[in-house]
């Protein structure tokens, strides 16, 4: 089977006067992304917790996740390929099955190895997912309203885990592992909406291509390995960004029930990550339209490290009785840069990369969120394992700054070389 999924400059045939969430594909691209992520959220703190229940270590428990994210980095790197032969239908039906079912599998898991496998599984379902996802608002919408596109998105992948990921722990403790895996199996329920959405988005990508005048599929003119090579060179400093962010990210996500003794601050701390995350994301879109995306990317990075570092202060417990205060301080704090970096980096790659390359800057834009979410599960975990989880994330801070400084550089020499 071949599709049709590329319509280049074509996209122009969205209506500029509708909001991006009526674009027609939209509505069920965001049905089957708000159950996709459903059950992602509500596995990336389970599945380590299950873990630990089976008897692993801090390490084991990061492993989890970091398995999950090498996982779908693989399928990342093959999504593109994968689909022009499978179509959008069936490549986002078949992400919303490789993702519920492990979950229903994981229910009579009785060994780590078993959790570390259906963690594989769950990865596959999850890079075809979320390529597909950035690729899909790539293709329906121009550059120029790609941020409000993109904050729509994000608010479709947030706002299952608004409610999911800080609540998952508690349905675990209270109600039991295999309930909290039960409501993990919700991205079976996606399934008529991503066959919905993969009609619309091909459908629309044949009338793209009538537009340009022409019966057959609209490729991207990213003709040579030369080509595409440039193309992630020219990528660098956005991916370089998310990923350190994403490492931030993946240490709340994961370890948050480990280090807050409390389980009802650690429901309120991820409750208010989350939703900080969902907001920003929105929120910046527009701004992001007008001003330019890059403006946003360094007070990112040093929102995030003032975040790291207010969490690490609370787990030290050098605030004393504000350590709750401070760490929720520091959780709304990383979650607000974390949802504003996922927007405008995906909005700078797909700038830098070029409208040729679009392909391109989805995969290596979704390759770094998730490689940055696995690293920060295992390299927090295994420093934590010999050290401690406010030293973690002390390290943590310091990467983020590090960062931004050399963002900087190199920015002022990209200035002062075109002056």
């Amino acid at each position: 089977m071949t599709s049709t999924e590329e319509p280049g400059d074509a996209v122009r045939i969205a209506d500029p006067a509708r909001p991006p969430w009526r674009e027609p594909g939209m509505p069920a691209l965001l049905a089957m992304t708000t159950f996709a992520f459903a059950g992602f959220a509500v596995m990336l703190p389970v599945a380590p917790m299950h873990m630990v229940a089976l008897g692993g270590d801090e390490f084991l428990a990061g492993l989890v996740n970091a398995v999950l994210m090498l996982a779908t980095i693989l399928t990342q790197l093959v999504v593109e390929r994968m689909r022009t032969w499978m179509g959008w239908r069936v490549s986002l039906a078949l992400a919303c099955v490789l993702l519920g079912l492990p979950a229903i599998g994981e229910i009579f898991a009785t060994t780590p190895g078993q959790i570390l496998a259906l963690a594989a599984v769950r990865g596959i379902g999850f890079g075809i997912v979320t390529v597909s996802g950035s690729s899909a608002v790539g293709a329906l919408f121009p550059p120029e309203r790609r941020g409000r596109a993109i904050g729509a998105y994000g608010l479709a992948v947030a706002g299952a885990q608004l409610v999911l990921t800080p609540i998952s722990p508690w349905i675990a403790d209270q109600a039991g592992l295999p309930v909290a895996l039960a409501v993990a199996a919700l991205p079976l329920a996606g399934i008529p909406f991503a066959l919905a959405a993969g009609s619309a988005i091909t459908k629309h990508a044949r009338a793209a291509a009538a537009l340009l005048g022409g019966a057959g599929p609209v490729r991207d003119p990213l003709e040579t390995p030369r080509e595409e090579r440039r193309a992630l060179v020219r990528l660098w400093p956005p991916i370089l960004a998310l990923t350190v962010v994403t490492c931030a990210g993946g240490a709340i996500t994961t370890f948050t029930p480990q280090f807050v003794p409390d389980a009802v601050l650690t429901v309120v701390a991820l409750f208010l990550y989350t939703a900080a995350a969902a907001f920003a994301r929105w929120a910046v879109g527009g701004p992001a339209d007008r001003l330019g995306a890059r403006r946003f990317v360094l007070p990112g990075l040093a929102i995030v490290a003032l975040g790291l570092a207010a969490i690490a202060a609370s787990i030290a417990g050098i605030a004393g009785p504000a350590a709750p205060a401070l760490l929720i301080a520091g959780a709304i704090l990383v979650g607000t840069a974390f949802g504003t970096m996922q927007n405008v980096t995906l909005v700078r790659a797909f700038e830098v990369a070029g409208e040729h390359a679009k392909g391109v800057a989805s995969t290596a834009w979704n390759v770094a969120f998730d490689a940055g979410t696995g690293i920060g599960a295992l390299a927090i975990g295994a420093l934590a394992a010999g050290t401690s989880f406010a030293l973690s994330f002390a390290a943590l801070s310091a990467l983020c700054l590090l960062a931004g400084i050399l963002l900087l550089f190199i920015g002022q020499r990209e200035r002062s070389a075109a002056a």
